[in-house]
């Protein structure tokens, strides 16, 4: 079976494709550069140039292609600019599904985030209830677009099954898309001492290769012009920093930030970025939605996906093994 995943140098993406690598399937990745990672250099996986905003690209990139993942996205807090998010998130993906359709591919699974969902408030949402507040960002409100999309294509002809992963954490590449493993990999290193606010806000953090797993399950079983949640494991921060603590054996004073000081430097970061160009650190956007709790129910992934959820303690423990192992101090 060939297929063409966009995306595949980021976090989730790079574990996707060598994990179907591994299971014999060839595998194309849409890549603007070559990758300087010789990871690629497998006799199943073809790197081809091309990018989601070149449409002709994606048409020979397409060529005899079953199915496709599209998970290229812009998923950062800011852009200089602005419409970085939608040219990316909006009409990379229109390009990506015009394609698709055009080249006749059987099945395409567009990654899509839990931040569309929304905040949760009192019990954890699920794909059919409806969103509580306005998006906080444009990365939420761009993806949410290209989710439209997805469901008129899939309407049209073009199955598609759309997935909506939370907080990823586990092994992997160090991107923008994995700051749980980094905030892991700072506290056992005595970098991390902060808690944003009370650090009772609640999130939901998913094993990356569970997620990879949901992606293979949304390709096989999923049904076109569905969303599946792909949550793990619903928790506090206080929680989350409690169990890494107890995992790892490290043991240190953690003070926590006031979201007001932690608005009023977002702020400041903004300042900054306007007068240098340099991305900011925090945004006031995304300040803003860390004030919500974001609990999820993965229930429809697991009935319809087969769908796991690693247990925190699981997860924890073997990303902690893979940081000592592999970023040591």
């Amino acid at each position: 079976m060939s297929i063409l995943i966009t995306g595949a140098t980021g976090y989730i993406g790079s574990s996707l494709t060598f994990k179907l690598a591994d299971r014999g399937h060839d595998v194309r990745i849409l890549c603007r550069q070559k990758p300087a990672a010789g990871v690629y250099e497998r006799p199943n996986i073809t790197v081809v140039r091309g990018d989601i905003n070149d449409p002709a690209s994606l048409a020979d990139a397409l060529k005899g292609v079953d199915h496709v993942y599209h998970m290229a996205a812009f998923a950062r807090l800011w852009a200089r600019d602005k419409d970085t998010f939608r040219r990316i998130n909006v009409e990379g993906t229109r390009n990506v599904l015009e394609a698709a359709r055009n080249a006749g591919v059987k099945k395409l699974v567009y990654t899509s985030t839990a931040g569309v969902i929304g905040p949760s408030n009192g019990e954890p949402m699920r794909e059919d209830r409806p969103r509580i507040t306005g998006f906080f960002n444009q990365y939420e409100s761009t993806k949410s677009e290209s989710e439209s999309l997805a469901l008129e294509y899939s309407a049209n002809g073009l199955p598609v099954v759309i997935t909506n992963p939370s907080r990823v954490y586990g092994p992997g590449l160090d991107t923008v898309s994995n700051p749980v493993t980094k905030i892991v990999e700072r506290y056992v290193k005595g970098d991390w001492k902060v808690i944003p606010g009370s650090g009772n806000d609640v999130g939901s953090y998913c094993y990356v290769e569970d997620v990879v797993d949901g992606h293979i399950g949304a390709m096989e079983k999923g049904r076109g012009g569905e969303r599946y949640i792909m949550g793990g494991v619903n928790a506090t921060f206080n929680e989350l920093i409690a169990t890494v603590s107890r995992l790892s054996g490290v043991q240190q004073k953690m003070w926590h930030l006031p979201f007001p000081l932690i608005k009023a430097f977002s702020h400041l970061q903004m300042g900054l970025s306007s007068l240098t160009g340099r991305s900011p650190l925090i945004t006031p956007d995304w300040v803003a939605k860390y004030e919500f709790d974001w609990a999820l129910d993965s229930g429809k992934a697991e009935r319809e996906l087969g769908y796991r959820i690693r247990p925190l303690e699981e997860g924890i423990a073997e990303t902690i093994a893979w940081i000592r192992e592999n970023r040591p101090a």
